[in-house]
This record gives C-alpha cells, structure tokens and sequence, in this order.
C-alpha cells in the first residue's frame, strides 16, 4: 500500500478543486488521493496508424510510449481506479490495429484495477474486448468526469 503521504514527487502540483486535493502530474495526469483515482486523458492510441494510413509517416511508436507511461503512473500511485476520459484511441477502429504486444498491455493496465472508459469524440465507442467498462460520464463526490464540458459545476 502507498503511503498517500510520500506520493509527491518532482513536478508534481498539489492544488485543492471543491475541497477535494488533487495531483496534477507533469505527464499531464490527475491523482485525486482521497479516492484513490487516476485520471488520465486524451492519450490518441494508434494515432501514428492513423496517420499512416493517410500517407503521413510517424514514428509507430507513440501508443507504446503512451501505455509505458500509464503502466508506471499505476505502478507510482496504486489506483482503486483508473479512469480514461475520452479520445483514449485516436478514432473508432484505431483498437483495432493495436499490436499485439500493445494489446496484450493494455489488457493487463485494464485488469489491475477498476478501469472506466469515458466516451470521447475520437472513440464514442468503447473497446468491447480490452477490458474495463465505458460510460458517457462518471459523477464522483463533488466532480462530473466527461470528456466535453458542458458548464456545469464541478466539470473535470
């Protein structure tokens, strides 16, 4: 277990949203310890496919570095939860051309803890077989967790 004390490191920005502490992590993750919630966002999987597709070459190595990137916050942090809001695949087929490596990966992230896909406008639909369980929204103590703001009150 992770002594939420220790949890700050270099980078790390504490803050307080609606009386709730929050880490903000230089990877552009959201740490909330009392829930013990990892958020994190807009991560485009297979966006370098994508791209491909379309004849602009990228380096196919962006949905690697992505899933080592969550697999350490997980590792770092220990979440009950880990909740992915919204543009986790670049579009609709992109889980599709997951390499198997990167699958097999992401299987093993979604399966260590409870893990939530937030619909996004990239990928409305969540992976049926990547493990996990999609929703449009998720409302947590004081927050709404969407990928889109609409303006209401305690949007993250």
């Amino acid at each position: 277990m992770v002594n939420r004390s220790d949890i700050r490191q270099t980078g790390d920005l504490t803050f307080s949203a609606q009386g709730e502490s929050l880490v903000a992590t230089p990877e552009g993750a959201l740490y909330w310890p009392a829930r013990n919630l990892l958020v994190v966002s807009d991560l485009h999987l297979e966006k370098g496919s994508s791209f491909a597709r379309r004849g602009q070459m990228l380096p196919p190595y962006d949905t690697r570095a992505t899933l080592r990137t969550v697999a350490a916050l997980m590792d770092r942090f220990r979440p009950a939860m880990v909740l992915s809001l919204g543009d986790s695949f670049h579009d609709p087929r992109a889980f599709e051309r997951l390499d198997g490596r990167d699958r097999a990966t992401l299987v093993s992230l979604t399966s260590a803890t409870d893990w939530v896909w937030i619909e996004g406008n990239h990928d409305p639909v969540p992976p049926e077989d990547l493990g996990g369980r999609g929703t449009h929204e998720l409302r947590l103590g004081p927050f709404i967790f969407r990928h889109e703001p609409t303006g209401a009150a305690g949007e993250v």
